[in-house]
């Protein structure tokens, strides 16, 4: 009873920057809804406004589930993973090259963060709403751990056959 399983096509880049762009889609959402929590505009909305904001981060966070699925195994994607051993010197690059760009993008961010506490300090609202402050650390740590499997899903050629 030897039956042959065929193999599954390894996505091609264009299904893989779909699954980015839905990932960054749905961080950018979520972001956007708890900044309005953060500034007190989700509080002025009236109650029938909250139930289309509540909907919107519950399709928020199945897209961000979603992406954090497909680019936490990126052997899936047919990207190359950085504790292979079996890396090339080319694939060996492309992730030094993402992690690099993910490092870059990450401390520009920071260093924002840290100019705006610096010029606003504790005078900014987002100290009087910790549950804001809680979503936002939290789409932190969806996004850090997966940027640099998102550059290199996003800017990866296909695989030759």
């Amino acid at each position: 009873m030897n039956t042959v399983i065929p193999v599954r096509p390894l996505p091609t880049q264009a299904r893989r920057r779909q699954i980015v762009t839905v990932y960054a889609a749905g961080l950018l959402t979520a972001l956007t809804v708890f900044l309005l929590r953060l500034t007190g505009s989700f509080d002025a909305a009236f109650d029938a406004g909250r139930g289309p904001i509540l909907a919107t981060l519950a399709l928020a966070t199945a897209a961000i589930l979603l992406g954090v699925a497909h680019l936490a195994f990126p052997d899936r994607l047919g990207l190359p993973r950085a504790d292979a051993a079996y890396l090339d010197e080319r694939q060996a690059s492309r992730i030094a090259q993402a992690n690099s760009l993910a490092y870059r993008w990450v401390v520009k961010v920071l260093l924002f963060c840290v100019v705006l506490f610096v010029f606003f300090g504790p005078s900014l609202p987002a100290f009087e709403r910790p549950d804001g402050l809680q979503g936002v650390a939290l789409l932190t740590l969806l996004f850090i751990p997966f940027l640099p499997t998102a550059i290199l899903a996003w800017t990866e050629p296909d695989t030759a056959e």
